[in-house]
């Protein structure tokens, strides 16, 4: 892989990082969880996620001899550039409206959540059923078909794994902070800077989702109405 493709590969791990991950474990912090917990809960999601990786990747090959003409349409990538940018759009709306609401009462997220016992084999469970939010995300599947066109076996390994830690790096921050014992200060960092921060890091998100869309449905006009090469294409094409 080349470094334009390499950086197009981390940097597609960086747009669409899933931030869920985290949440969910700062969560089961709050539970009274420990790093245990918290290791069975990834533990489930990286044994499915490399199982689908293992299925994916010759799936993608066959794939690809017939989507062949597909990926070797302008007019049809580009048309995948307006879905995508509506989309895009779409969200940006959602996050403005939620933005302008008011926060719900209620109090801290703490008061919320009562420390307990917590069993091993529901989060592993739930890790499986968390692996859906990868599996759903067309940046895994990018990424999945980027990393097969390295063909050394041990470097398209390592850019699998990299590219899910980058993916997944609130999750693997708060495991780190709570295998190291800071995870009460991670916590409580969290709450105090994204807490009163809500609306206005929800307007910026909305703002950047909308800049998104613009720029990815302003290059499918532009690829449908000229000889232009979609990004998207050129995603795909990239070595």
């Amino acid at each position: 892989m080349t470094f334009a493709g390499i950086l197009a590969f981390f940097g597609l791990a960086v747009l669409t990082m899933d931030v869920l991950g985290g949440v969910i474990a700062i969560g089961v912090m709050l539970r009274g969880g420990t790093a245990r917990h918290l290791l069975a809960f990834a533990g489930g999601y990286t044994v499915i996620i490399i199982a689908a990786t293992l299925i994916l990747r010759p799936l993608l090959a066959l794939l690809h001899r017939w989507l062949q003409p597909v990926l070797d349409s302008n007019n049809a990538i580009g048309t995948v550039e307006l879905v995508v940018g509506l989309t895009l759009a779409a969200f940006s709306v959602h996050q403005f409206r939620d933005a302008s609401r008011p926060p719900t009462p209620g109090g801290r997220l703490e008061q919320h959540s009562t420390p307990k016992r917590l069993a091993t084999a529901p989060l592993v469970l739930a890790g499986v059923g968390f692996s859906a939010t990868a599996l759903a995300d067309p940046g895994f599947t990018i990424a999945v078909g980027m990393a097969s066109q390295e063909q050394h076996l041990l470097r398209h390994v390592a850019l699998l794994v990299l590219w899910n830690l980058v993916y997944q790096l609130p999750l693997v921050a708060v495991i780190t902070a709570a295998a190291f014992g800071r995870h009460e200060q991670l916590v409580t960092r969290v709450m105090e800077v994204l807490g009163p921060r809500r609306r206005a890091l929800q307007t910026v998100l909305a703002t950047l989702l909308a800049l998104a869309g613009i720029t990815v449905l302003g290059d499918g006009v532009i690829a449908l109405l000229s000889e232009h090469v979609p990004w998207l294409r050129q995603l795909l094409l990239l070595r």
